[in-house]
């Protein structure tokens, strides 16, 4: 479907190619070529997105208090120190039904519905995140972006399923959703309707459309197509980079030689790099509209990973059971993750608002810290979720007849468009949210 008049314009217009079907960022022109100045759908919509990082904090160094610019946060929070206006600290929440395990996976499988998690085998409850994707994701081409930089837990613990350790997002009672760890497959969900032509660049292949759309906008939308253009094209290319460094340095498996073909799946080798690059594609999802609700699980809870980047000399896990003083600096490395989502979001420019404006960010783990507390859960919101979410703020729910996650997740459907009366165990929105 190519552009033929402004009259044919409207805000979903895709830009398409053989075998690329690109969706396009929020751009004002669109909706007034449309007619659409004046109707709701000209709005910018609200993102949802959730990130999560496993087996909590140090118990000592998580906190905030004060409000506004004078808010303090603890070492744990420091790269978040910019965008403390923007964040809403939450203390005292909890998933009761995650409290009837001692082990890891047991207080992780039901970490974004509440639900009861079966000891015996794999059964919980639908996440909110693809409650949402099932009831409005068919507003955009995808319903829904899970994505994580782990891959799963298999076997059992005491008998008890460590697939929870690893899913955050579930379909079904019985059904994680697939959780894309690979970022070239992760990117091609994005664009590419035909995976088998990974030889010809996305904009490459969408440049006729490309032309004659950039006649049709303003001198700002202008600008603003030209810079998403080229952040398709930038992180296409370090997809690409990180293939070519990966053959160059070899696979580093523990065996003398590789016992099978390398995977070409474009994940770099090194974790900050392959952090940057998933929280990267979820910024171009939500850009362009392609989904606009997403989940991206940095860690499992068990980790394994050793982030010597950070100069850790044990795995996480260890770690989080210890609370030795090198746990701050890597729970600050999960920190700084959220200031990169705001830093870019917030350069992201909307009508009047930024895509920072338009988001609600959630992150959580399942614990307050390693040693399995989750009496109460570490959770910080950022971004404004269209207006509704007010920053700067300490809220203690620790001693409140409601306390529940299920109520915080009612109030981020709400913001992000459904409206649900009851979700898992909560029948009311959280208070003074």
């Amino acid at each position: 479907m190519h552009i033929t008049s402004a009259s044919t314009i409207s805000r979903r217009t895709l830009l398409r190619g053989i075998g690329v079907s690109m969706a396009l960022p929020w751009l004002e022109s669109l909706s007034f070529a449309a007619g659409e100045k004046t109707n709701a759908a000209a709005q910018p919509p609200t993102r949802t997105l959730v990130t999560f990082t496993g087996m909590g904090f140090h118990s000592q160094h998580w906190w905030a208090k004060g409000d506004g610019a004078a808010m303090e946060l603890g070492p744990c929070l420091k790269p978040l120190e910019p965008w403390k206006e923007r964040l809403v600290f939450l203390r005292g929440l909890w998933n009761e039904q995650a409290n009837n395990g001692v082990i890891h996976c047991m207080q992780t499988g039901n970490m974004l519905s509440g639900a009861p998690m079966s000891k015996t085998e794999v059964r919980t409850g639908v996440s909110f995140d693809q409650l949402m994707a099932q009831r409005i994701g068919d507003r955009t081409r995808i319903p829904s972006l899970v994505l994580g930089c782990e891959g799963p837990i298999p076997g059992l613990q005491d008998g008890h399923p460590l697939l929870y350790s690893s899913h955050i997002s579930w379909s079904t009672a019985v059904s994680p959703t697939w959780t894309e760890t690979r970022p070239a497959l992760a990117f091609d969900q994005l664009f590419r309707t035909d995976r088998n032509r990974g030889d010809r660049r996305v904009v490459d292949a969408v440049l006729e459309d490309a032309r004659s759309l950039r006649l049709r906008l303003s001198l700002s939308d202008r600008q603003r197509f030209e810079e998403y253009l080229g952040s398709v094209q930038e992180i296409e290319g370090r997809i690409k980079r990180a293939d070519i460094q990966r053959d160059a340095n070899g696979w580093k498996p523990t065996l003398t030689a590789p016992d099978r073909p390398r995977p070409a799946d474009g994940i770099p080798a090194e974790i900050p790099e392959y952090w940057k690059l998933m929280n990267d594609i979820v910024l171009l999802a939500f850009r362009t509209d392609t989904t606009r609700i997403a989940t991206l699980k940095y860690c499992n809870d068990g980790s394994a990973e050793t982030h010597t980047h950070c100069g850790a000399k044990d795995q996480h896990h260890q770690m989080a059971h210890t609370q030795p003083p090198e746990l701050i600096p890597l729970n600050q490395f999960f920190t700084s993750q959220l200031a990169y989502l705001c830093e870019r979001m917030s350069e992201v420019k909307e009508g009047d608002r930024t895509l920072l404006d338009n988001t609600a960010i959630a992150h959580c783990s399942s614990m307050l810290h390693g040693n399995h507390d989750a009496k109460q859960l570490p959770i910080v919101l950022l971004g404004g979720a269209g207006g509704k979410l007010r920053g700067g703020r300490v809220l203690d729910y620790l001693d409140s007849s409601n306390r529940r996650m299920c109520s915080l997740f009612l109030s981020l459907m709400e913001w992000g468009g459904l409206e649900l009366d009851r979700f898992g165990d909560s029948t009311e929105r959280l208070t003074g949210i």
